[in-house]
């Protein structure tokens, strides 16, 4: 059985990695605001254009199912969806606004109440910050007009990366520490 010791060290390791890894993607994202977000809207243009001709093929090849009508129209919604966004990707740039707006709105909230629930013996101060940078993040995707979402969602996601890199920079740290002490 591993020694508690070597658990901490191993998920300390990650955290590093992990931290690095998102800092290093956040100064990106920050340094061609407008590059990543046409980036983020191809990526998922093509990732909707894939599922969806793959739900078509599905239902071509199961049309005796019962499911099969449900599953054209979501494979035909899902390619339209995709082929839209990389066709006009500012306006699919504008609807992933709206959308990564309402997921930091919800992924604040999950880090709000984290930060609230385990405060013994775990750096929550910074996932604390992190909910909150994320909330605020969030909230002014939301609000923000549709001439800035370009612009906005790619300094948005860096911001978010690097809140997260520092979070998990101060988790590796206190894992390490926590580490020590068993």
């Amino acid at each position: 059985m591993p020694k508690p010791t070597d658990r901490f060290s191993r998920v300390a390791i990650w955290c590093f990695v992990l931290a690095g890894i998102f800092a290093v993607l956040g100064g990106v994202a920050l340094a061609a605001p407008w590059v990543a977000a046409t980036v983020i809207a191809v990526f998922c243009g093509v990732t909707l254009l894939a599922a969806g001709v793959a739900q078509l093929a599905m239902a071509i090849g199961t049309y005796t199912w019962r499911g099969f009508w449900v599953m054209l129209l979501c494979g035909g919604l899902s390619t339209l969806a995709g082929a839209g966004m990389l066709a006009l990707p500012k306006a699919g740039v504008e609807a992933l606004v709206i959308f990564l707006g309402l997921l930091l709105a919800f992924e604040a909230a999950a880090k709000l109440a984290a930060a609230f629930t385990i405060r013994d013996g775990f750096p929550w101060g910074w996932l604390l910050l992190d909910g909150v940078v994320t909330g605020i993040l969030g909230g002014i995707l939301l609000t923000s007009s549709p001439a800035a979402a370009g612009v906005l969602l790619g300094i948005f996601v860096g911001i978010n990366l690097l809140s997260s890199a520092a979070t998990f920079l101060a988790v590796g740290l206190h894992l390490r520490r926590a580490g020590r002490l068993v």
